[in-house]
């Protein structure tokens, strides 16, 4: 009885199996679906270069134009700025055109003339339509970019370059805020081995009153001045200015004494 059992079991399981294959339903676990990810293309932006037009520079070069032998020279470079002056050297009347489109197709009589100015850097060609296998080419270079010009370098007076004893006596009172200034003495030496090219300049509240140009040639050279004459002054602040050739100004207080020996 047992083994009846088993036997019917195992064909009722066998037509189980049976039926779930003619229903297409599967026994066990489902295979999961996947959803593909969409992929985003980023459009990229290009960049066109743009060439600025450049400014008549003045140049001119002449093409001679001849219904034989056409451009005469049919190769030609120029810069960006530069103008051609097409001449019709024939008797024959001509048409000039652009294969490039920069102007429409002119007529020119004997020794009539077409002038166009190229701003831009190519290289272009031009034909006559009597004969279009009488063509020619400009050819336009870009004009150099300009350098920057800059100021030469002023250093500073190195210490020590130059001794400068500058004394004045001590201005007289001649009114309110009023002062004479009668004498004063300024004298200096060279003490590097370069020689030191200087404008002396006495000073006032800005006002340049007097000045010396001088070179102390060596080391050890001197140089002394006094002023030229009697100035009226507001205040008793009087400077020397030094404009020493490749270095910055430099300033000196005279020293007020009560006499200058």
């Amino acid at each position: 009885m047992v083994q009846y059992k088993s036997i019917f079991f195992i064909t009722f399981l066998g037509l189980v199996v049976f039926f779930s294959g003619c229903t297409g339903k599967q026994v066990g676990t489902p295979t999961p679906t996947l959803t593909p990810t969409p992929t985003v293309t980023v459009a990229q932006t290009v960049t066109v270069p743009t060439f600025p037009e450049a400014t008549p520079t003045g140049n001119q070069t002449l093409v001679k134009l001849d219904s034989n032998r056409g451009f005469i020279p049919n190769n030609v470079t120029i810069k960006a700025g530069d103008e051609i002056v097409w001449d019709n050297y024939d008797t024959n009347t001509v048409t000039l055109a652009s294969n490039d489109g920069f102007f429409d197709a002119q007529v020119l009589a004997y020794h009539q003339q077409y002038r166009y100015i190229f701003k831009k850097s190519g290289a272009y060609t031009f034909y006559l339509e009597q004969n279009k296998n009488l063509s020619g080419t400009i050819i336009v270079e870009a004009q150099p970019i300009p350098t920057a010009t800059l100021p030469p370098t002023v250093n500073e007076l190195p210490p020590g370059s130059l001794y400068v004893d500058a004394r004045m006596k001590k201005p007289a009172i001649w009114g309110i805020d009023k002062y004479e200034l009668n004498s004063l003495q300024v004298q200096m030496f060279n003490q590097q081995s370069v020689p030191l090219s200087i404008t002396a300049q006495i000073v006032n509240s800005g006002q340049v009153l007097e000045e010396n140009t001088f070179t102390l040639e060596s080391q050890g050279s001197s140089y002394s001045f006094t002023n030229q004459k009697t100035h009226f002054i507001n205040n008793t602040n009087v400077t020397l200015r030094l404009l020493i050739q490749g270095y910055q100004p430099v300033e000196y207080n005279f020293t007020e004494v009560n006499s200058l020996s």
